[in-house]
């Protein structure tokens, strides 16, 4: 079972991005859980949500201690994510330019950049959960086909277009930490 804790700030869309990546990983067959949590959050405060995926029913209820993904929408919650738990082997996805000061493997993105490009802008904020859905559906290796049905089916057309250019940016552009970007551009 593959077990991903998100972490996020209220606002940012946390819980969308934990129910399209279960939509999206049901449509390949697998079985999927979200679990949100709720409680007085405010826009801005820490917010988290997880998700399991397997492909036999998933029988636990319980709230995610060691996930094997570790999702963080935004670089200062890497401490609140580490005190929430971890697999001794997990790897983290991040709105990061450069590697976060933890021994484990790291995604990287610019989920800011990749949103305001592509019009992702409300409020004068940039909304990130698209990018960030993108880029772990590349690292959990979803086909993007799926992806883009899954954002077409949650949004009319107009919408879904700007949303279905984003996760396709992040798709294409989040890198292996551990590998030089130069590197992964020679490849």
């Amino acid at each position: 079972m593959r077990e991903i804790r998100l972490h996020g700030r209220g606002g940012q869309g946390v819980v969308t991005l934990a129910e399209l990546l279960a939509k999206a990983a049901i449509k390949t067959g697998l079985e999927a859980q979200t679990l949100p949590f709720f409680g007085v959050e405010r826009r801005g405060a820490a917010v988290k949500a997880a998700v399991r995926l397997d492909h036999t029913p998933i029988k636990i209820r319980s709230q995610s201690y060691q996930p094997g993904i570790l999702v963080l929408m935004s670089e200062n919650l890497l401490e609140i994510g580490l005190a929430d738990g971890l697999a001794d082997k997990a790897v983290i996805i991040a709105n990061a330019e450069k590697p976060l000061p933890v021994a484990k493997q790291q995604w990287l993105l610019d989920a800011e950049k990749i949103a305001i490009r592509n019009n992702l802008v409300f409020g004068g904020e940039p909304f990130i959960n698209v990018p960030m859905l993108g880029a772990l559906c590349r690292v959990l290796d979803l086909p993007f086909s799926v992806l883009e049905e899954t954002l077409k089916e949650q949004w009319s057309e107009d919408k879904a277009l700007p949303n279905i250019n984003a996760a396709r940016e992040a798709y294409d552009t989040v890198w292996d930490a551990g590998v030089p970007k130069e590197e992964k551009s020679n490849e």
